[in-house]
Parts: C-alpha cells; structure tokens; sequence
C-alpha cells in the first residue's frame, strides 16, 4: 500500500512539474490582456490636463526620443562625438522618466542603456546599432499597450459629458441620445419601406435629415474647427437626393437602398472607425474597474 502511495505521490509531482510552465505562461499572458483593457496608472494624471498645463508626459518623452534618434542622425554623419552627446542627453533623460511613473518603473530597465553605452565608448557602428535595436524594441514593446490609451484618455474628450439639443424636440440630450435617435431614423426607413408604411417612411426620413444637418454644428462640442468629413456637402447631397426619392410617388425603392448603403458607408461608418475605439475605451474603463483592476 505504501508503495502504491508513493507511485501515485512521484506521479502527481510529476504532472505538477509538467503543468508548471503552462501555468505560467497563461499567468504572463492573464497579466498582459489585463494591462492592455485596463486604465492607465493614476499616477500618469499628474502629467496631463486638468492636472497639468499641458501635456508634459508627452513633452518629456519628446525630449527622450530626440536624443535617442539623434545618435542615429550622427552615427549616419559619422559624428561620432555628436552621436556620444546624445547618448549622454538620452541617458540622462531616461533615468529621469524611470521614475515619473512608479507603476511604470520596470518598463525603465537599466541593462539596455548601460549596453548602449559601452557600445559608445567602442566606437563601432555595428555594436551601436545593435544597441540601439535593443532599446527600440523596448520602447515598442510599451508604446504597442499604452500609447494609444494614453491618446484616447488624455487627448480625446469624453463623449459622456457632451450634451446637445434635439433639433426635433427641443430637448436637452447626451450625445449618445442623439446618436441612438439618428440611428433608429435612418434605419426605419428601409424597415418601413419594406413594410409599405409609406408615410412612416417619410416621417422618419424628416427625424433623421434633421437630425443629421445639425451634426456638424454639435461636432463643435469637442472641434474648435468646422467639421465636414462625415457630414461633407457630398454626404449632404447624398441625404437630399433620399429625401427626393422619398418623397416620389411611389417611393423609389432602388434608389432609396442605394442612398441608404451609400451615406451609412461615407459617414456613419467611416465617422464610427474614428471615433467609437475612444468611446468604448473610456466607457468600459468606467464601468468595469472591478473586472479588470
């Protein structure tokens, strides 16, 4: 019995051993799906607006690259001094960055930089260049995760905290609202021209056209420029002419799939490929910390 215990002891640790790496591995890989959907680290506020005058994470890592590009420019020149004062002014500003970001420290190893410059002090373009290459992959690898989070946090508004005013009700609606109600219209005309309900047709053909005309003036909530991308005068014309085949008697059926198709490709969805990755990012960073901190 004792030995039947013992087979059966060794063969679990055994099993234990062969886990273990895979074990591991989905742990690293649960660690980075989790990095990649979750907010950036609070500390990261203290260097962008409302806490900051401007946006000096982005400043001080313009101050990293440049250096760090630089000795590229005089390795290229064969300015070997100039290549070694930017090495120098790279270092440097690395070691300060190292420490902006507590959460972010690890993301700083000294190691690579350290390489670079013993391949400096050797003078050899190739140990240099390899270097470099190390650094750069570096840098890729925190840039692939967090530089587009950073720019939807710190550089898009907040749709949520956009409101605006129904041109059809007169009220006072989010953006969201807004979006839902020009949706809905556009998309019970092909419902209901399917249906035979001809005046439901054009009643929501009038919903959605006023709707969509005031678009451009609301895009002002977050643009200190007039918008026209999404809402051209060529996507315009296209919501005249639905308007026209619309109101033909009967309907133009053909023509009115066809302007549907066409506007929901020009504006709708080239507008949403734009700017709903911002939206959702932010709205599901609010809604789920518990899931994903």
């Amino acid at each position: 019995m004792k030995k039947v215990a013992l087979i059966l002891l060794v063969g679990l640790a055994a099993c234990g051993q062969d886990l273990k790496p895979r074990v591991d591995k989905l742990e690293k890989e649960n660690a980075l799906l989790k990095e990649m959907t979750a907010p950036l680290p609070s500390s990261l506020d203290n260097y962008f607006p409302p806490k900051a005058q401007g946006p000096v994470y982005l400043m001080e890592m313009f101050s990293l690259s440049n250096p760090f590009e630089g000795i590229g420019i005089d390795l290229q020149e064969k300015d070997l001094p100039g290549a070694k004062a930017n090495f120098d002014a790279f270092r440097a500003q690395y070691l300060k960055m190292s420490v902006m970001v507590p959460e972010w420290k690890e993301k700083f190893p000294v190691g690579p930089v350290d390489s670079l410059g013993l391949a400096m002090g050797s003078g050899n373009p190739a140990m240099i260049g390899s270097a470099m290459g190390r650094i750069g992959r570096l840098c890729a690898s925190c840039h692939v995760i967090n530089q587009i989070r950073a720019q939807q946090k710190y550089s898009w508004p907040d749709f949520e905290a956009l409101s605006l005013t129904d041109p059809i009700t007169n009220q006072n609606i989010s953006w969201h609202e807004s979006m839902m109600r020009i949706a809905n219209a556009f998309t019970a005309i092909g419902n209901d021209l399917g249906q035979g309900q001809i005046e439901n047709v054009r009643t929501n053909f009038k919903s959605f056209s006023d709707r969509f005309i005031s678009l451009s003036a609301n895009c002002s909530g977050c643009h200190d420029t007039p918008r026209s991308y999404f809402v051209s005068q060529n996507v315009q014309g296209m919501v005249s002419d639905l308007g026209k085949a619309v109101a033909a008697t009967p309907p133009d059926g053909k023509a009115i799939g066809q302007l549907l198709g066409a506007i929901g490709n020009e504006s709708c969805m080239k507008c949403h490929l734009v700017h709903m990755p911002s939206a959702t990012a932010k709205s599901f960073w609010k809604a789920y910390p518990g899931m994903i901190r």
